[in-house]
């Protein structure tokens, strides 16, 4: 029987970083399977036409309003921050009544409404728990205030990976029994493709198939971007000049640092800052690459490398737990703060062919594990469990 479903879709108003991929591909392949998904957005409800298509250019306008009257309301009245869940409380009351109730709640970014009907919250990590000089203090704030009661009074808590139950159960006290693990899933865009195919993108960009070397995701402290750019100014100027590092991904927080270490090798040229890159090139974007980099110092799954292996990319990354239970042995691991080895691990995959090749094999073999497929029919059993 279809389910009606209603789901937090705050990640949906900003470019689409993992919560927001995360987002998309469930409820679309939710919709797939015949069920009704509407969304709850903090400031409003879906329309039935944004349910069919999320990322609307006037869903998008909609919600830069919101978040430009956000960080107007933090900068010039910062006591009235506070108030905001309740008001985001109210538009989510407003809709819910004059129309039918829906059978569950899902909020994919912490922290839920308060609902009448059950509720699922997905939790991506804990790191503001482990890593709280990583956060900005509204972030910090809010997570905890709010996350305690929210994981107490919710009836299930998706976690991404067993690396997050166990955090999850190690810093809160929490029912282990209503935790349940679903993997994140690859899209099938990730796929690897010959020069012919990443072409277009490539040259928008001045660059050349597996020829750089390539960091994706939000900048910000947690992803230690500082610690690759240090490993690779230490291969040979040549080597630097011919594989460039790329970094593309939005603007994040706290990046004072990590742009005073970027600006000589981006005005050498052996760094790259693209920014935000359309959702549609990434997968070109990483299956051009030599390979992909993911230094984090902290991780709750990491999709980035999952999205690489797909694509049959070497994938150099941390040791942190839960990118470990995504890559296994189909990459290169060290120590988040080892310069020296992140630097030896570009340069083997550079200069080794035979290399590259093998983690290209075990990279693929490992991700076809992971499918959002999966995670649908997974979060579905959730969903069944709580209703029947």
């Amino acid at each position: 029987m279809p389910i009606d479903i209603a789901m937090g879709g705050r990640s949906l108003l900003t470019p689409r970083t993992g919560i927001g991929q995360y987002v998309q591909h469930l409820a679309r392949g939710l919709a797939e399977q015949g069920h009704g998904v509407r969304y709850f957005y903090g400031t409003h409800w879906s329309s039935a036409q944004e349910s069919e298509q999320p990322s609307s250019a006037p869903l998008r306008a909609r919600g830069g309003l919101a978040r430009v009257a956000r960080r107007l309301a933090r900068k010039h009245a910062p006591g009235l921050a506070r108030f905001a869940p309740l008001l985001e409380q109210a538009r989510f009351n407003a809709g819910i009544q004059g129309r039918r109730r829906p059978q569950i709640y899902h909020e994919p970014n912490f922290i839920p409404p308060r609902c009448p009907c059950p509720t699922v919250v997905t939790v991506h990590d804990v790191s503001w728990v482990r890593y709280p000089e990583y956060h900005p203090t509204a972030r910090l704030t809010l997570l905890r205030t709010h996350f305690p009661a929210a994981l107490a009074r919710t009836d299930r808590v998706i976690v991404v990976s067993e690396f997050v139950r166990q955090e999850l159960l190690a810093c809160y006290s929490v029912d282990p029994g209503k935790i349940r693990v679903v993997h994140n899933g690859v899209s099938a865009a990730f796929t690897p493709l010959g020069a012919q195919h990443t072409r277009a993108v490539l040259d928008k960009h001045g660059l050349a198939h597996e020829r750089y070397l390539a960091v994706v995701g939000t900048l910000e402290p947690r992803k230690n971007l500082t610690t690759v750019l240090a490993a690779h100014a230490q291969l040979p100027y040549a080597m630097q000049r011919a594989y460039p590092l790329v970094l593309a991904g939005v603007e994040g927080w706290l990046t004072e640092a990590l742009h005073g270490c970027l600006r000589v090798p981006v005005q050498q040229g052996t760094v790259r800052l693209l920014g935000y890159v359309p959702d549609a090139e990434v997968p070109k974007l990483i299956a051009g690459a030599c390979a992909l980099l993911y230094p984090s110092v902290y991780e709750g799954f990491g999709l980035p490398p999952l999205e690489a292996m797909a694509c049959g990319v070497p994938v150099i990354a941390s040791q942190a737990a839960a990118v470990k239970e995504v890559v296994g042995a189909a990459g290169l691991l060290n120590d988040a703060l080892d310069v020296n080895a992140f630097a030896q691990s570009m340069r083997r995959v550079i200069e080794d062919a035979s290399l590259r090749r093998q983690l290209s094999e075990s990279g693929r073999e490992r991700a076809h594990y992971f499918s959002w497929q999966r995670a649908v029919h997974e979060t579905l059993a959730v969903y069944r469990d709580l209703l029947d």
